[in-house]
């Protein structure tokens, strides 16, 4: 749930960036795991993924695991993202009630998300239902204004929204298709096990259900 990092962070990023970029010219060079943005540094699929990672500012949170960038609905929008691994209760549509904390999930991404830059990473499908784009979604820490709160991170690592989500019990993990392949099946899977046992968000309000 976060990228490897030193006391010395300057120091590290420094290295890792010449060092990955010089691999990259005589083309020898994959990503390492949960490699954070550096910019200029041009960064490639890895054998697991679609497509390479990619840093992006959000536009607006359609609910509480899909986001726009580029503009905001679906006639405007450039791109739509799915966060991959998860799964939040449903805002309701066509005059349907709101799923049990459906309206708390989505509020909550759109404070953490709308208007910020995110750094985002891809598994080894890139597309999903409704021709979404399916992403890890990370974000790196602001000091000045930090986005949310994660116990269990360092304040100098990346910060992975998707797990963060699961652990506050906004959403539940989505386990159909291929989720035991996913990346970070495992991160999700011990998030949701902590939500339950605390009785975070709606394994609280609404019994997990």
């Amino acid at each position: 749930m976060f990228y490897p990092t030193t006391k010395d962070g300057a120091t590290l990023v420094d290295m890792r960036s010449l060092v990955i970029f010089g691999l990259s010219l005589v083309g020898c060079y994959a990503i390492p795991e949960r490699l954070p943005p550096y910019d200029g540094v041009p960064l490639e699929p890895t054998d697991f993924s679609c497509q390479a990672p990619r840093t992006e500012s959000v536009s607006c949170v359609i609910d509480g695991d899909t986001f726009d960038i580029g503009g905001c609905g679906a006639s405007a929008a450039e791109e739509r993202f799915r966060m991959l691994g998860i799964d939040a209760p449903e805002t309701g549509k066509n005059g349907d009630p709101d799923e049990c904390f459906a309206r708390e999930a989505a509020d909550a991404l759109a404070d953490v998300l709308e208007a910020r830059e995110v750094f985002l990473e891809f598994d080894d499908t890139c597309e999903g239902e409704f021709g979404r784009t399916l992403a890890w979604v990370f974000l790196l820490p602001d000091e000045e204004d930090p986005p949310f709160d994660f116990d269990l991170l360092d304040e100098s690592r990346a910060l992975s929204v998707n797990e963060w989500l699961v652990e506050e019990g906004y959403v539940r993990v989505y386990r159909a298709f291929n989720f035991e392949d996913l990346r970070y099946a495992d991160a999700l899977n011990a998030a949701e096990e902590s939500a339950k046992a605390r009785g975070r968000g709606l394994w609280g309000a609404c019994g997990g259900s």
